[in-house]
């Protein structure tokens, strides 16, 4: 008796550049796994533009906007529309509900679906959050709030649904039949990402200037339709009119793709259009400001240049009011247009090659990264300096560890190169290091004592109680711990979201689960320890290395 296939449904609620990361990782899937059946729930106004992309990976696509459920503006009618809209969905029965929006409504739609399994956040009966695999755990904790996170969302996306390997498409065979195009999209969300026209202006400027052959083509959306403007009136640009071609407001997403499709690069800021760019194989350079964290959201394809500022604040949390944009100034629009060159000429790009044709003013306060695959999916690497800064260090040891924790992997992958003022900062984190580990030992003493009670004779519940207070205060002093030592909130989070949802009926089971929580962070600050005292062991004499863990 042949076996029904298995049943998936993908919630993607967010933005569109995030939809085009979801297909990229269940394409994957659907390739290693072509008898299954997955269908999509999107919101209308995100995915309408895209369907020409969605069609090719997902055997249903459900749309709906919020808007739907209320269009007579009265609370029941609403709510037929949703009952509605929620009995459909559950004309078929799926085998999992697979929520990758990490938001609230999501995380009730998710408990909503008639599903077996349910992977990412959803509500239980009593509409509490609940998130019990460790992937999505790792997202809630790692990805919402922190900056240290070192995997792409592609490849969460992809370990989330339960992908190998990872595939790369081959670069496009007639690639060199494109026409002489370059795609351009100056544009962002938020003022925080933008570089600014009058940049913008120079960059093509100068590439029109050291290309003639070039045609450049700057797209966007109808909100920027007046951006748009104000930069083809860009004085250095007025002779130049013939060769800039507008497409803001006037292309739809499929023909953005369509216009990629016979383009040699783009250039343009972490956006929508950057990850249609990797769709369709166009190199490209990307410049990321503000609150873009590189790491997650590089276009995943080879071939791909993020430049990002060196600054301090970078990355910035979306609340964090900036008037002055210290991160746009680190980037020099001569850097771009090098780089730009070089892509379109086949140049080589390196650290030689770059100071060869840039000052060190141009390129001291920027960092440049360019993509490349391993099997587990997409890594990045430096193109200007082989030392890495404290907080990419910290990156690296966050890959090795959570790829072997999350994944049972061991990556083969080498300590990074610092020099000796990274040492100087990265041993400073060893005090905190050795204070987690006490903690966590002592989470596994206090979670065993309430195993031991719980399990004897005579119950003592008082002590349980003071036992499970000595608990919360451990989660207290992991927390101000982190405040200390910043780059290891990404370790205390998870493990705070995963005692947080700690399966168990009863307290035995849960103090027990409480327990391998204390073991595995234990374990997993031992492994940080050691990375950090062999990074710095060159730099910093033996009796300063502190020996606890």
């Amino acid at each position: 008796m042949q076996e029904e296939p298995v049943k998936i449904v993908i919630i993607q609620l967010t933005r569109i550049g995030d939809l085009i990361q979801t297909v990229q990782a269940t394409r994957q899937f659907k390739a290693e796994n072509p008898e299954a059946s997955i269908s999509l729930i999107a919101r209308r106004k995100f995915a309408k533009g895209l369907m020409f992309l969605l069609e090719t990976v997902f055997d249903e696509i459900i749309l709906f906007d919020t808007k739907d459920f209320f269009r007579s503006k009265t609370l029941k009618s609403g709510s037929d529309e949703l009952h509605s809209f929620i009995n459909n969905i559950n004309q078929t029965s799926y085998d999992y509900c697979v929520n990758l929006s990490f938001g609230k409504s999501s995380g009730y739609l998710s408990s909503l679906v008639n599903a077996k399994h349910r992977l990412g956040i959803f509500r239980n009966h009593k509409a509490e959050l609940i998130i019990n695999d460790r992937w999505s755990q790792f997202v809630y904790s790692n990805v919402l709030n922190n900056t240290e996170n070192p995997f792409s969302l592609v490849d969460i996306y992809k370990y989330i649904v339960g992908v190998e390997q990872t595939h790369i498409l081959d670069p496009d065979p007639d690639f060199e039949q494109r026409e002489a195009n370059v795609v351009i999209h100056p544009f962002a969300s938020q003022r925080k990402k933008k570089w600014g026209i009058s940049r913008w202006g120079e960059l093509i400027y100068k590439m029109a200037k050291d290309n003639p052959d070039y045609k450049f083509h700057i797209v966007g959306g109808k909100e920027d339709i007046a951006e748009a403007q104000r930069l083809i009136h860009t004085p250095s640009l007025q002779n130049l009119k013939e060769r800039i071609i507008i497409h803001a407001g006037n292309a739809s997403i499929a023909q953005t793709y369509q216009i990629l499709m016979n383009s040699r690069l783009f250039i343009g800021h972490d956006s929508m259009v950057s990850h249609l760019a990797s769709e369709t194989l166009t190199p490209g350079i990307v410049i990321s400001l503000g609150t873009v964290r590189h790491q997650e959201t590089t276009p995943y394809g080879r071939d791909f240049y993020n430049i990002i500022p060196k600054n301090k604040c970078y990355p910035c949390a979306i609340e964090k009011e900036c008037e002055l944009l210290p991160c746009h100034n680190s980037i020099n629009h001569q850097v771009i247009s090098v780089l730009a060159n070089s892509i379109l000429n086949k140049d080589e790009i390196s650290r030689e090659s770059l100071t060869e044709k840039l000052t060190t003013f141009h390129l001291a306060s920027i960092e440049i990264f360019t993509t490349d695959f391993t099997e587990d999916g997409i890594i990045y690497k430096e193109v200007l300096s082989e030392y890495k800064a404290t907080r990419e260090v910290f990156k690296v040891y966050y890959d090795i560890i959570w790829q072997y924790y999350l994944r049972g992997i061991e990556t083969n992958k080498q300590l990074p190169m610092i020099s000796p003022s990274t040492a100087q900062e990265l041993s400073k984190y060893l005090s905190g290091i050795n204070y987690l580990y006490e903690l966590y030992n002592f989470g596994m003493k206090y979670s065993n004592k309430i195993i031991e009670i719980s399990e004897s004779e005579n119950i003592d519940i008082k002590a349980i109680q003071e036992n499970i207070n000595k608990l919360g205060e451990i989660d207290n002093l992991c927390n101000i711990t982190k405040k200390t030592y910043p780059l290891l909130k990404g370790l205390v989070d998870y493990f705070y979201v995963n005692k947080a949802n700690a399966i168990g009926d009863n307290l035995v089971d849960i103090s027990k689960n409480n327990l391998l929580n204390y073991y595995d962070a234990s374990n997993l600050v031992a492994v940080l320890h050691d990375f950090i005292e062999k990074s710095i062991k060159p730099h910093v004499a033996p009796s300063k290395l502190n020996k606890e863990v």
